[in-house]
């Protein structure tokens, strides 16, 4: 079943469609866009990927080793049932074309499905071509401790090819999940995948997501997600962006409710002729509310990084505590980094602050390890291991510490292994 046999979400997209007239491709004269390259984003160069076989190995191989966790695996944006292993009871994880099929979940998403999404070309362009997606439905009172990994992988094509992908996560209020999603590209040629994920955290519950970022370099990312919290809850979103050429990042998140919490970290770790961008928005909009954003990036070669974080705290959202922190290291004089933290407050009693640093690795702390025996590039690994504890101390999932390690390490030239 095609999604777009559902009415209401073949309406949703004549009207994206529609609204795509209205809509030009994004200008570097656009403020958001100033630093991005976007040339290569632009859909006109590709075609719709087409879908290929795989076999058990190359899923092996993506998934996170030692990880116990349901599973939804997707080739060339087609839901593979056998490599999939997923509940349907306790909770919900099913492809949207499998989901409509029942009468609750189908007025489930036909309620919240691009209900978030904001006007914006490359969103309205997801919701205009998308064909299938994940839906991920915690009922109250679900608490699930054993991850959610969801996996794409795009085949090797014999032109320039694009994918649309959707999710969209309902967790109901008293609930808790933890979710996984990797990109994995094969294509020799360039490939565009635009990822759009709505979701939706009800009152007192707990939900977090992990984006592994490390897509073979002929491969462009748009990512996009919009987060909205209800009273008492947690949203928490890390970003490992570790490969790809030109990755752009869209973050945002709803406060509607006292006593939330939204938690936004990331790494960015890239080299020769790479990108990433790392654009977010946290709107305070109810008082005694916290948001904790912390961003490292780590740029080695010509690499280029871009951050572009928001706060914006509302009139009525008294008694708001927002930090806000990018810090970067330039591995090279040819290395860049854009960097704009921006606070937009119309609260008096609050406690907001941000910040951004941009500088070397320190040559002092080099030499020292140097005297002790320790050969340059792992004394750079330690470093830059120092660098990411921050963000790494708080991941919850012990192989995925291990992952990231193993890719800063093998990225620097370091034979190390070192746990955060």
């Amino acid at each position: 079943m095609n999604i777009l046999n559902n009415t209401e979400i073949k309406n949703k997209a004549s009207l994206a469609q529609a609204e795509l007239k209205n809509l030009k491709f994004p200008s570097k004269k656009e403020e958001d866009w100033k630093y991005t390259k976007i040339s290569p984003l632009n859909p006109e160069l590709y075609v719709q990927a087409e879908k290929h076989e795989v076999d058990q190995e190359i899923i092996n191989r993506n998934k996170i080793e030692g990880l116990d966790s349901f599973k939804i695996v997707y080739i060339d944006g087609v839901f593979v049932p056998e490599f999939s292993n997923y509940p349907k009871d306790k909770f919900i994880v099913l492809p949207f074309s499998e989901a409509l099929q029942n009468e609750f979940y189908t007025n489930v998403i036909e309620d919240k499905y691009g209900k978030l999404v904001p006007n914006e070309y490359f969103s309205v362009l997801n919701t205009a071509n998308v064909k299938e997606g994940t839906f991920i439905y915690m009922p109250k009172n679900t608490v699930e401790e054993r991850p959610v990994e969801i996996l794409y992988i795009n085949t090797e094509q014999n032109k320039k090819a694009s994918q649309y992908l959707r999710n969209l996560f309902v967790v109901d209020d008293n609930s808790q999940i933890l979710i996984t999603t990797k990109i994995q590209t094969f294509s020799n040629l360039d490939f565009l995948t635009n990822l759009v994920t709505e979701v939706f955290v009800g009152k007192n519950s707990n939900f977090s997501l992990y984006k592994i970022q490390n897509d073979s370099y002929t491969t462009h990312l748009l990512d996009s997600t919009y987060i909205e919290q209800e009273r008492d809850s947690q949203a928490s979103i890390y970003t490992f962006s570790l490969g790809g050429k030109v990755t752009r990042n869209e973050l945002i998140f709803d406060q509607r409710g006292e006593n939330i919490n939204s938690i936004l970290k990331g790494i960015s770790l890239i080299g020769e002729g790479q990108e990433v961008g790392n654009h977010t928005l946290v709107n305070h909009n109810q008082p005694n509310c916290e948001s904790h954003e912390l961003y490292r990036g780590i740029y080695a070669q010509n690499a280029h990084g871009i951050f572009n974080g928001k706060i914006k705290v509302d009139q009525i959202a008294q008694k708001t505590n927002a930090f806000q922190q990018n810090n970067n290291v330039l591995l090279s004089n040819k290395a860049s980094i854009d960097t704009k933290p921006q606070l937009e407050i119309f609260a008096d009693d609050v406690k907001c602050s941000h910040g951004c640093t941009v500088g070397q690795l320190d040559n002092d702390a080099l030499f020292y390890m140097k005297q002790r025996g320790i050969h340059e590039n792992e004394a750079k690994a330690l470093l830059m291991f120092a660098f990411c504890a921050d963000v790494m101390e708080t991941v919850a999932i012990p192989q995925l510490k291990d992952i990231v390690n193993k890719i800063v390490a093998k990225k620097l030239h370091a034979d190390i292994d070192f746990d955060f």
